[in-house]
């Protein structure tokens, strides 16, 4: 990217929120915050109003405007890829709200920008394998988690467990959500439990928003939950080291059993899971024999262990069949 695109891309980051760290802008356009410095000082030279706090950020002052942004034909693409996309994997609300704002977007593109989305519209499509039926969603109920999370509100839910099978009442203080295992999940604190819990979203059978404030202070990041998820939640973390000979054998697998992250370890790849079954994962890790190892938790080694056994009396030599 030359420095006048940068420059551009750097004064609409400014607006897009309102305050921006010089870290920020460094990460996102890979260069020195050494150039973020030169670079706010240019577009103050260029007469943009551009304001700053020492250990908060920069900012635009709020009398100033820029005029309408464009997009390529690239970004039109993607925004269209991401609509299809949500209308997959978010519930109806969601994505009624994204239809409206890609209206307003699909307003502002010139004539040719226009003609590309409403061709492209018809080569594109997203079949999913997620298991969520929107129909069996409570009404609204991505927006009203997102709504408890910006009011810093308690919310209210009918729950049905997945250990148990049945259902809980629940008053929960929401962290955010976030998708994996082809489902969308809650994670919050639970008053019930008292403590972090990820509520799968799909087993909400009634959400409420209270009036009920809470405080933000100490609660986790959803990042900062699954690096410190403990084995008294529903589901837990189970860390595997792949042979890299079959990757291409497990690349999609990976994903049904709760697949967030990986490292790269030279001739292996650690991969981290969210799991709620011990059998599930168990008899997968069989198949792939000496290509895995199991890192953690101890117990789902002996479950393994465990299956093994049980396989090598049920073929043992000699044994006779009824």
């Amino acid at each position: 990217m030359n420095r006048i695109d940068r420059l551009t891309a750097i004064l609409i980051h400014l607006q897009s929120k309102k305050v921006v760290t010089a870290s920020e802008i460094a990460d996102r356009f890979n260069i020195s915050k050494r150039t973020v410095y030169r670079d706010i000082r240019a577009l103050e030279e260029a007469g943009i109003p551009i304001g700053s706090e020492a250990g908060l950020g920069y900012f635009i002052v709020d009398s100033y405007h820029l005029p309408p942004v464009g997009f390529s034909k690239e970004e039109a693409s993607a925004l269209l890829i991401a609509n299809k996309l949500t209308e997959k994997l978010t519930d109806r609300n969601l994505q009624e709200n994204l239809n409206s704002a890609l209206f307003k977007i699909r307003s502002i593109l010139n004539v040719s920008e226009k003609e590309f989305v409403e061709k492209i519209d018809q080569h594109i499509e997203v079949f999913s394998s997620s298991p969520i039926l929107k129909e069996s969603l409570p009404e609204k109920v991505m927006d009203t988690i997102l709504k408890g999370v910006d009011k810093k509100l308690t919310l209210k839910l009918t729950y049905k467990s997945f250990s148990k099978n049945e259902d809980t009442c629940r008053e929960v203080e929401p962290i955010g959500i976030c998708h994996y295992s082809f489902n969308w999940h809650l994670i919050a604190y639970c008053k019930l439990r008292n403590d972090y819990r990820d509520f799968r979203i799909d087993r909400i059978k009634n959400i409420q928003l209270t009036q009920e404030k809470f405080t933000q202070e100490n609660k986790p990041s959803i990042r900062d939950y699954f690096k410190n998820i403990t084995s008294n939640n529903e589901v837990f973390l189970v860390k595997l080291l792949f042979n890299k000979s079959i990757l291409s054998e497990i690349n999609q697998a990976k994903f049904y059993f709760g697949f967030i992250e990986e490292r790269d370890l030279g001739e292996q790849i650690e991969m981290s899971f969210l799991c709620n079954s011990e059998d599930y994962i168990g008899k997968w890790v069989i198949t792939l024999l000496d290509k895995v190892e199991i890192l953690e938790p101890e117990s789902l080694k002996s479950y393994v262990i465990n299956l093994v056994e049980t396989l090598q009396k049920k073929y043992k030599p000699g044994r006779t069949y009824s």
